[in-house]
């Protein structure tokens, strides 16, 4: 039933920026059945679920804990994962109480969540004038509305690499390092 589709995501922004009522209209489907949950872990991390109980559209990701957040005690915390079925069950409960706490209007300036993956590997083909054999790292940041993806060769150059993420993953080899922290032999 669920299906990830970023573009959900936007209603967490728009619930930071203030003023928004639960269920409020989905992005995808257009219909006033998105829902979001957030599970505060500590002041600076938290869980974040969307979801639209409509179309199925959904996402969970982690990301800075609003400050006006305040978990509640009806969620149990325990059964929560990706999947926002568990929370759906209870999606008017947890609408009240969002709506409770949502800020009537900014309380605070938010910078957008970015995740960043670093990747050890050594390419398997010529990349953007880079040679099959080179090793290096592969730095991939994505705020949910762009992604960029960068080889960071072993002299410290960073290239822009302007290729999609399933194309990058046919043309490099991911290495692990040992414990010593070297590479390990081929």
């Amino acid at each position: 039933m669920w299906n990830d589709n970023d573009k959900i995501m936007g209603i967490f922004d728009k619930a930071n920026e203030g003023g928004m009522q639960f269920p409020c209209q989905c992005p995808v489907c257009q219909k006033q059945s998105a829902h979001v949950y957030i599970h505060r872990h500590n002041d600076k991390h938290s869980g974040i679920w969307t979801w639209c109980n409509e179309c199925g559209a959904s996402a969970h990701l982690s990301g800075q804990t609003p400050s006006w957040w305040v978990n509640p005690d009806f969620v149990d915390a325990d059964k929560l994962c990706s999947d926002p079925s568990y929370l759906d069950e209870t999606s008017d409960q947890i609408d009240k109480w969002v709506n409770s706490l949502v800020p009537a209007k900014s309380t605070e300036a938010t910078s957008p969540f970015v995740m960043k993956n670093r990747f050890d590997v050594i390419l398997k083909e010529d990349l953007q004038g880079i040679p099959a054999g080179t090793t290096g790292t592969i730095v991939v940041e994505d705020d949910f509305r762009t992604m960029t993806i960068d080889f960071i060769g072993t002299d410290g150059k960073a290239i822009r690499i302007h290729e999609t993420p399933e194309r990058l993953l046919q043309v490099v080899e991911v290495v692990t390092p040992t414990d010593n922290g070297s590479r390990p032999k081929s």
